[in-house]
């Protein structure tokens, strides 16, 4: 992240809306293209709710100017919500035109519904990052209409949403700082944090990072695990994350299942935001999502920092993780797949090292958050008009 240099041009404003109710993989993207974003060109500034203050932290720690607003649920339809929609919109034009914002970015689909109903007459340009598959696609095509720029995380959420063809479209797969984070890591700080868990150093760690929400399959994750545990003892699982607060939440089913029959090789370490120590610290990471899962940011942050993937074969994973090449690929729903994919992993030597250099080489080349934000600027600056940087 450069800084604005004393004398030049001011750095254009842009607005970034986040429209969520839980710190997931979208979120943490945000936080890392805020950091990376050229200050000398842009001033990130953040329209977000105030109901999740982890979230609020961590986009004034990425150095953005954060503005509370009101965003309604757009979960469950309601009469009330078009009104609260129309209410919403008109504060973040308010906001806009109080702030002088010349671009504004949608940072998910809910937002975008949110931004463009804002936007109408004011002749500001909407960039819309698409990062997921939960949303009508004739709902979709009427609102991309607004859209200057459409952001997909995945070409297969390009073709899901019928971009082929649309000059708008535009596919920027998930990047991350992490890199960094990783260079400065000591050796010392993950066996600390290893140790502080009780794990020895035989044993063989498979790490769950994310939400506890039913589509994200970590009971599949405990399921595996369990299996395990009468021919290799040694595998143990650490989950790290919550779902408290947020819809389909399983955490406490899941604890209370552990507790119940006294499973010892689970630990629940909550949500963690030293999350290049806990990526260091799995020997295996598991991605068990049971839905599309659009191109997940854990999978790149694991890759990146040296930690086999085994994940499920859904949604743009495959473009990430080829099977065999850069992790090891599982049909959903499916804990004895996860259980065969962990012990080939744990048991073949050879094939874990080749997916770990490949992997990381991958993600390395085309997932460093320096790259991925430029391609992002690159279309800031065509909005914007502004000179090639």
């Amino acid at each position: 992240m450069s800084s604005p240099v004393p004398g030049a041009a001011a750095p254009r404003p842009i607005l970034f809306m986040d429209h969520t109710e839980a710190v997931g993989g979208a979120q943490l993207a945000l936080v890392h293209h805020l950091r990376a974003l050229d200050r000398e060109r842009f001033r990130p500034i953040v329209a977000c709710t105030d109901r999740v203050p982890s979230l609020v932290a961590l986009y004034r720690d990425a150095g953005a100017e954060v503005h509370l607003v009101e965003m309604p649920r757009l979960r469950r339809f309601h009469p009330a919500v078009p009104l609260r929609l129309l209410r919403a919109a008109m504060g973040i034009r308010g906001l806009v035109r109080r702030l002088g914002v010349e671009l504004v970015v949608a940072n998910t689909s809910r937002a975008a519904y949110l931004a463009v109903p804002a936007l109408v007459g004011t002749g500001v340009p909407l960039v819309w990052w698409t990062r997921d598959f939960l949303f009508n696609r004739l709902v979709f095509r009427a609102f991309r209409r607004r859209a200057s720029r459409i952001f997909c995380v995945a070409e297969a959420i390009r073709r899901y949403y019928g971009g082929a063809g649309d000059p708008r479209f535009e596919v920027i797969h998930v990047g991350t700082g992490m890199d960094a984070e990783l260079r400065a890591l000591s050796p010392d700080a993950v066996a600390a944090e290893r140790a502080r868990w009780g794990y020895s150093d035989t044993d063989v760690v498979v790490g769950f990072m994310g939400r506890l929400v039913a589509e994200k399959g970590a009971g599949d994750v405990i399921d595996a695990v369990a299996s395990l545990q009468p021919c290799d003892a040694r595998v143990k699982l650490l989950v790290a994350g919550t779902g408290r607060g947020q819809p389909n939440d399983v955490e406490d089913q899941l604890r209370d299942l552990v507790a119940s029959r006294g499973w010892g090789f689970v630990t629940f370490a909550g949500f963690q935001r030293a999350e290049a120590t806990y990526y260091r610290l799995f020997d295996i990471f598991v991605l068990a999502t049971r839905d599309d899962e659009p191109y997940a940011t854990s999978v790149v942050q694991a890759m990146m920092a040296g930690t086999p993937v085994v994940a499920t074969a859904t949604g743009g994973t495959p473009e990430l993780v080829v099977d065999r090449e850069t992790g090891l690929l599982v049909p959903p729903s499916d804990p004895a797949a996860i259980a065969r994919a962990i012990t080939v992993l744990v048991t073949d030597d050879a094939l874990r090292h080749r997916v770990i250099e490949a992997a990381r080489a991958e993600v390395m080349r085309g997932n460093r958050e320096q790259h991925t934000t430029a391609l992002a600027e690159r279309s800031y600056a065509e909005l914007l008009r502004l000179p090639p940087a």
